[in-house]
């Protein structure tokens, strides 16, 4: 089985006609030559936006678009085929050596722009002659003189090739012309003061020559404000030949440049680098489209037979167009072009067969004003034999059928396209709605998606997000993260430390499953100044659009999350900031109120809290009990300080042990402790004093220490009240010890017993 290449299709502008017919060619040819695709799309909308709005938008991060190209990088492709032409444009730097030495070891078949290096291969239109003939017709058959020019950017070569077309003309003909006659846009049609310049400062002009249909199409709608009828009052030609320009009115005069056969042929010479052949150079030839824009009131050209089908397919394709669909069409008409139309009563079965061939899958490759166009120059030859008023009657019969089923199919995409944007703002509103759930929030991005024509998707993230800002350069990942993806109605979505990996050692189509080749698209999902990874979507060109507003949902859905972790991050790290706050005010309170070897209260602390327990037991008793810890000093001395601490923290503890939840203990200084305990009698105050020395003499009679523990305590009784001095009551407290201290024992030694 032979192998199926991959080829990454790179392109900038990718919402314009030109663009659209380029990747339908690249999309048609890979479905015959079973191959892979892989879209890096560049979907600038800054001209969209100016179109619109007429005025740059304030903030422009069309820039963000540039990186999906780095991404090839990471598609594993066999081949490139790089649509320059449309990209450089909007490159921050327009350097075509540096942009492909990006790529260097990937084979490449460059569009729109010559390989000086040869080191791929090139696909160019004739722009110079192509242009040349069709100025050259300007001149010689309608014998104008008076031109201005509409160009493309100055340093794009498609542009440089037409205007040098154009001017030697001129110069052949010896018609005078000078710079100030010449206004350069962008291909788009966001061109308007361009051309209303050339217009104001000219009135007097014949014929406006623009580098591309699509700034021609601008012209129209500016001379129709002023009630210039163009092909009247001013010609009007342009170049490319997109679909558009035989539906406008007058159909323009233009150069077929034909970019749907420009991707297919761009296919089939990627697959020849694929299979090792040296890359080559090709001039596409140009075919000047004579209509009525440039003043001409020729109808299209004749069929030389009347029964010469192939003929009148090629009226229809041309020459280059995809064989297969010109065989099945060519089937289709034969079978229309055997009616006899100067006999009224196959009208109707004619008619009848004619919308079914508009109804099959062949009219998608045909444009309706062509192949209304056709039908009535195949008319015009046969009405040289037959009733020309009867066929004039078919004519209308056939335009009114043609005309009828084209508005018919757009109101049907109009209307699908106006309810399938209704589903779009669903999609980050169902992500916000379970952003809480990683797996969730994932799942909701790719709910909706099959019923939007996307067969299969694959949303992958980078680790962070990335910020990107302009003029600054980008550097791509190695790694992203499979998020999320969908196959069908099938969908799948990792937690965070589940997601597969994609690298450059496995390739963008890898987690792609299916038997038959693929076609994906590749949108860079961001919003503002960060990037947060890609969505890679399976669909057609037609469904490009809309995807591109899918990927620009998850996108804003994806900042939404990122703000909304970063909002908990700070959220969890202020509460803990609060917490470690709190608990440090807790360790400077204990501080401040606490002695730091028994845990008692210090001076301050149980001065404190005795004045509040005072007020808080208005009209209770209260005891207040003063105690010393007997000779400590002389257990410092003859024992050491470690012992001298030991004395203290019994004394600390026999106190509280006693008090249990009846009081506070204090320690006020070196050896000194004070206890209030509340309410309570004196009774009960001496039973717990008792308490305590009962503890120091059990101690005393276990303890093998060489020393005995002591506490003289004195005691005051009191009446809880306001008018109540805690200090008052603890001088009397002291009176009370002083005299218990003569009791004490006259050493604390055992062995001077």
């Amino acid at each position: 089985m032979d192998k199926v290449f991959t080829v990454g299709v790179l392109v900038g502008n990718a919402n314009s006609p030109h663009t659209l017919d380029l990747m339908q060619g690249i999309y048609r040819a890979s479905k015959k030559l079973n191959v892979n695709l892989l879209f890096f799309l560049g979907i600038h909308s800054r001209y969209y936006y100016r179109s619109y709005f007429g005025e740059n938008p304030t903030d422009d991060y069309d820039y963000q678009f540039n990186i999906v190209y780095d991404y090839a990088r990471l598609g594993r492709v066999d081949a490139l085929i790089i649509s320059y032409g449309s990209l450089c444009i909007f490159l921050e730097e327009n350097n075509k050596t540096a942009f492909l030495n990006k790529f260097s070891g990937i084979p490449y078949v460059l569009l729109e722009e010559p390989d000086e290096t040869m080191t791929g291969s090139s696909i160019i239109s004739d722009n110079y002659h192509g242009i040349f003939q069709l100025v050259e017709h300007l001149v010689r058959d309608h014998g104008y003189r008076d031109f201005t020019y509409l160009s493309g950017p100055a340093d794009n070569t498609d542009a440089i090739e037409r205007k040098r077309g154009f001017l030697d003309v001129l110069a052949k003909y010896d018609i005078p012309f000078d710079e100030s006659r010449i206004a350069y846009g962008d291909f788009s049609s966001c061109v308007v003061p361009q051309i209303n310049r050339l217009l104001d400062q000219f009135p007097h002009m014949q014929a406006m020559v623009c580098a591309n249909d699509v700034m021609a199409h601008a012209v129209y709608r500016e001379c129709e404000k002023r009630r210039i009828v163009v092909g009247r009052d001013l010609a009007v030609t342009g170049y490319d030949d997109w679909t558009a320009s035989q539906s406008l009115n007058p159909p323009l005069t233009t150069v077929l440049q034909d970019a749907c056969d420009m991707g297919y042929m761009a296919l089939i010479g990627a697959l020849e680098l694929c299979r090792k052949k040296p890359p080559h150079s090709v001039i596409v030839p140009a075919e000047v489209k004579f209509r009525n824009s440039c003043g001409c009131n020729t109808p299209l050209r004749k069929c030389a037979t009347l029964s010469d089908v192939d003929r009148f397919t090629d009226m229809i394709f041309g020459f280059d167009f995809n064989q297969d669909v010109k065989l099945r069409s060519a089937r289709e008409l034969r079978a229309l072009l055997q009616y006899d139309f100067a006999d009224r009563s196959c009208w109707d079965p004619f008619l009848i067969q004619l919308k079914h061939f508009l109804d099959s899958d062949l009219i998608s490759y045909i444009p309706s004003t062509m192949l209304s166009d056709a039908f009535c120059s195949y008319l015009n030859a046969l009405s040289a034999t037959s009733d020309a008023e009867t066929l004039s009657l078919l004519k209308e019969e056939i335009q009114s059928t043609i005309l009828s089923h084209a508005l018919q199919k757009s109101s049907q995409k109009y209307n699908v396209f106006q309810n399938e944007t209704w589903f779009l703002p669903l999609i980050s509103r169902d992500m916000m709605n379970h952003i809480e759930n990683e797996k969730d929030f994932f799942h909701s991005a790719m709910a909706k998606l099959p019923a939007l024509h996307c067969k299969s998707s694959y949303l992958y993230l980078f680790e962070e997000p990335i910020v990107h800002k302009k003029q600054e350069p980008w550097t791509c990942p190695q790694k992203m993260y499979l998020a999320a993806f969908h196959i069908g109605d099938q969908i799948t979505s990792f937690e965070e430390d589940e997601r597969p990996v994609l690298s450059t050692q496995n390739g963008i189509g890898s987690f792609h499953r299916g038997d038959t080749p693929f076609a994906l698209s590749i949108f860079c999902l961001f919003s503002g100044e960060e990037q947060f990874g890609i969505l890679i979507a399976e669909i057609e060109p037609p469904s490009l659009a809309l995807t591109h507003l899918i990927s620009m949902q998850i996108g804003n859905a994806l900042k939404f999350r990122a703000l909304s972790r970063e909002q908990k991050n700070t959220q969890n790290n202020l509460e803990k900031l609060v917490r470690e706050i709190r608990e440090k005010n807790e360790l400077l309170n204990y501080i401040s109120e606490y002695d730091t070897l028994t845990h008692c209260l210090n001076r301050r602390g149980f001065l404190e809290s005795a004045m509040n327990l005072n007020k808080e037991h208005s009209g209770e008793n209260a005891v207040l009990v003063f105690a010393d810890v007997d000779h400590l000093k002389e257990i410092n001395d003859c024992f050491g300080h470690k012992e001298g601490d030991f004395t203290i923290h019994f004394a600390a503890k026999a106190l509280r042990t006693a008090l249990k939840d009846c009081g506070i203990v204090g320690r006020i200084g070196g050896d000194e402790f004070v206890a209030m305990i509340y309410p309570c009698e004196e009774h009960t105050a001496a039973e717990i004093i008792g308490g305590i020395q009962a503890a120091c003499e059990d101690f005393n009679q276990t303890s093998e220490k060489d020393y005995y523990i002591g506490l003289s305590m004195g005691q005051h009784q009191f009446v809880c009240s306001q008018d109540i001095s805690i200090s008052e009551v603890l001088g009397k407290a002291d009176e009370a010890l002083y005299a218990q201290k003569v009791r004490r024992r006259s050493t604390i030694r055992k062995e001077t017993e």
